[in-house]
């Protein structure tokens, strides 16, 4: 386990804790045990199975490094609930109730605040993205492996077009064998978007072996459904 994890192991698992308290219910139910034995036997599972293996990505110094530890917390829960008969659609189902509710908790006008944005001043959001796009090249020029990003020209139709051309999550995915889970990971965008009141569409995602994940905005469109996963629909142009 490298050292930066090793020493955000209690950070890392009180987050955790805070996102699954999300879906305490449904969790029990699935385990048929409480809450906090269940959580004991998923975080388990995290430490030894995930946590052991990040790659070094950053580290505080990278919001990407946030991205890989919390998408992992909800694919700990299926592969834990497995063994207790979740099937890996189910628990995608409770992946987005969960995602849901997380940003339920997020206060109406911050929401409404960040979606108008996306949805009125998309040169604002090009140019922070162009930043981050730098930040993320020179963080992986020192750690390989880590996101490295491109926001686009605007079209048209597309206000805010960001390409995301290297995700450690997939990685990782791949190469410790939960790419079943990954689909379900990259829908979730459409719930954070969705809570923002912005219509995000998409056409490619590396779950999907495209090679890079895309993120348009597209102006004055409806907002996207959150399930069932698009990728999953191979008639579905949104992955």
């Amino acid at each position: 386990m490298h050292e930066y994890y090793r020493k955000n192991k209690g950070k890392l698992q009180k987050e955790m804790d805070g996102y699954l308290k999300l879906v305490r219910s449904e969790i029990e139910a699935v385990f048929g045990k409480s809450y906090p034995q269940a959580f004991a036997e998923i975080w388990s599972c995290y430490e030894r199975e995930m946590l052991e293996h990040f790659p070094f990505i950053g580290g505080d110094s990278s919001s990407g490094t946030r991205n890989l530890t919390g998408c992992m917390f909800f694919v700990a829960v299926g592969v834990v609930g497995k063994k207790y008969g979740l099937s890996t659609n189910d628990w995608g189902r409770l992946a987005t109730t969960l995602y849901e509710r997380h940003f339920d908790q997020m206060p109406r006008l911050l929401r409404r605040l960040a979606g108008g944005l996306f949805n009125h001043c998309p040169g604002l959001v090009a140019k922070a993205l162009k930043k981050k796009d730098k930040r993320n090249a020179e963080n992986a020029a020192k750690n390989p492996g880590s996101f490295l990003t491109q926001t686009m020209e605007p079209t048209a139709e597309y206000t805010v077009i960001y390409h995301n051309l290297v995700c450690p999550i997939y990685e990782f995915c791949k190469e410790r064998g939960y790419m079943e889970y990954l689909p379900y990971m990259c829908n979730l965008d459409y719930v954070m978007f969705r809570a923002f009141g912005v219509s995000l569409y998409r056409e490619k995602t590396c779950a999907a072996g495209d090679g890079l994940c895309d993120f348009k905005i597209k102006r004055g469109a409806p907002i996207p459904d959150v399930w069932p996963p698009h990728i999953l629909d191979a008639s579905d142009p949104l992955k």
